[in-house]
């Protein structure tokens, strides 16, 4: 039994999973001990992306899980792609995002061009393998929660499309990697709502008239790369469209939905950091002549900590699992989220606070998990647009 399981820290949900699962969760928790944990402190203090780490990751086949085998992908589920959030969420939350943006980018770019069979063997196969990064470009600097507030804007000149604007945020956007962004942008205004309707398209990130800015420098995710995106007059042909024309938002919406379950997977997994990390320094920490530990006071803040992990991993995988039966799961994934995200959260807080001075060392891994918990309550919907869809979903005007 390893020292995690003795901890209590993994919370079975023996419904959700089958034996495939339980052997890709195997793998990747050797993967992430053997590999991604030696030296995540480090390139979480100097900011330091790892492309020896992408192909390593890239190998295990995390990048490619939600793609279609016929384009050299896993063809996996939505449970295989929410273990692999949780369990390298546990020991470096910058790698669990940057799987987790390649990871939903390449489904989405299968789902929108899915009569394209040369655009998608000509792309994913090197997506899947961690070779060719394509980036969601959604996000804007004036949009926030409004998310189908887009201000770039995609007009038609001739038989091309000419693209300006601006995105904020965008993961894996400036790696050695990067190659693609799927940029969402407003056509024609609908005369029915005032409103331009969206679309989605597929831009080079080296077309001309596409500038990377720099790196953001991030409180967490440290080591995950996120730049902002510019767009200046950028000529695309007519096939840069991807699916119908005016539908993009819709479609953005409806992979938002079931992407916010893979951040709770990763929000569990930074809280099993933080349980993990909390009870192995109560244990060997004395005061007042006993284990740290020993106190009620302390031990009770740990199971606190450990009660909420099993509820968050309940509501993650029952909504994966619910999803991956063709079961709607809007409310699943808008509570787990909620619920997950929060909790990493608070237990980043309990972790550092049961270590004292040591929770103030970047160098702790209690203070790695706090510092990248705070992005979980914002990312793929705030806390408080969650809070909203439940409410709609209880029939309240909100």
């Amino acid at each position: 039994m390893t020292d995690e399981l003795r901890t209590g820290a993994i919370y079975d949900v023996p419904w959700a999973f089958d034996d495939e699962h339980r052997e890709w969760q195997k793998t990747v928790r050797r993967f992430c001990a053997d590999v991604v944990s030696p030296g995540a402190s480090q390139r979480h203090v100097e900011a330091r992306f790892s492309p020896e780490l992408v192909e390593a990751a890239g190998e295990l086949g995390a990048f490619g899980l939600l793609a279609p085998e016929e384009y050299g992908g896993a063809g996996a589920d939505l449970r295989s792609a929410c273990l692999a959030a949780e369990e390298i969420a546990t020991v470096d939350s910058s790698l669990a995002v940057t799987v987790h943006v390649q990871a939903i980018s390449v489904a989405l770019l299968v789902h929108l061009a899915a009569d394209r069979t040369d655009l998608l063997k000509e792309i994913v196969p090197g997506a899947a393998a961690g070779s060719t990064f394509v980036s969601f470009g959604l996000t804007e600097p004036s949009g926030g929660s409004d998310a189908g507030n887009i201000g770039t804007r995609a007009r038609r000149v001739g038989d091309d499309w000419v693209i300006n604007g601006a995105k904020q945020f965008i993961t894996n956007s400036g790696t050695p990697f990067s190659r693609y962004v799927i940029l969402f942008a407003a056509t024609d205004d609908d005369p029915g709502t005032g409103r331009p309707p969206v679309s989605a398209f597929l831009v080079p990130l080296d077309a001309p008239g596409v500038t990377v800015g720099p790196a953001y420098a991030k409180q967490g995710w440290r080591s995950s790369d996120t730049h902002p995106l510019y767009f200046d007059d950028v000529r695309l042909p007519a096939d840069a469209l991807l699916g119908e024309q005016g539908r993009g938002y819709r479609e953005a919406l409806r992979f938002l939905t079931w992407a916010r379950l893979p951040i709770a997977a990763m929000s569990i997994g930074v809280a099993r950091g933080c349980l993990v990390d909390s009870v192995r320094f109560v244990g060997e920490r004395a005061s007042m002549g006993r284990p740290l530990g020993g106190h009620q006071g302390v031990a009770f803040q740990v199971a606190d900590i450990a009660a909420a992990v099993a509820t968050a991993t309940v509501l993650t995988y029952d909504g994966a699992w619910k999803y991956d039966r063709g079961l709607r799961i809007e409310r699943e994934a808008a509570i787990a989220k909620l619920v997950a995200s929060e909790l990493a959260n608070s237990a980043g807080y309990t972790a550092t606070q049961l270590a004292g001075g040591y929770g103030f060392m970047e160098e702790t891994a209690s203070t790695r998990h706090h510092q990248d918990a705070r992005i979980l309550t914002v990312g793929e919907g705030t806390s408080e647009v969650q809070r909203m869809l439940i409410a709609r979903g209880l029939g309240l005007p909100v």
